[in-house]
């Protein structure tokens, strides 16, 4: 029988951080971040890639679900929401940072027309779409480009971060919930 201490770990067993948890994690979520990128950005080339992008999208919330649960088994039901969800947030910083700087360098040093590609394009499929809206929406797009107030790769890159960081900690929160809904096997509740 294995002795647990006052924390409600074995013996000997010193907790781990949920910063160190979520950096860990952060750093295998980050690899699955930069596939999801680097599929939706050749998928204007290869359009299967498109659907992988997607499923990879999809993916996130259990692939969150699967790190919180796995460390509130592995500290036998005793960690806290909190500590669930800052682990939740760190992963999806580090993540997001990981993969950010992997979106930096392709957009700004291999493939710098990227933005001004998909504009040009959105642009023709306006301007052909034969509705009142589309030739608008052409019309605006044009005159940002002329007047140069699209966003540069850095500004797009850091806005994805924030905004990858802030939707992540509210589905950190949901799955840090659903982590601990369910009683650890061998665990009394």
């Amino acid at each position: 029988m294995t002795h647990h201490s006052d924390s409600g770990l074995p013996k000997g067993r010193p907790a781990v951080s949920p910063y160190r948890r979520g950096a860990d994690d952060g750093f295998l979520f980050g690899i699955l971040l930069s596939a999801m990128f680097f599929a939706g950005v050749f998928s204007f080339t290869i359009p299967l890639l498109g659907l992988i992008s997607t499923l990879l999208a999809l993916s996130v919330p259990f692939v969150i679900y699967f790190f919180l649960r796995r460390a509130y088994v592995a500290d036998y039901g005793t960690t806290l929401l909190s500590s669930l969800w800052m682990q939740g947030i760190m992963i999806f910083a580090c993540g997001s940072l990981i993969a950010g700087l992997l979106a930096m360098v392709y957009l700004k040093w291999i493939n710098p027309d990227f933005f001004s590609a998909r504009i040009a394009e959105a642009i023709e499929f306006y301007r052909s779409s034969g509705w009142e809206s589309g030739e608008r929406m052409a019309d605006t797009l044009s005159a940002m480009v002329e007047a140069r107030v699209m966003p540069s790769a850095v500004q797009m890159v850091l806005e994805t971060i924030w905004l990858s960081i802030f939707s992540g900690s509210l589905l950190s929160l949901l799955m840090g919930l659903l982590a601990r809904a369910r009683a650890v096997p061998g665990v009394p509740r």
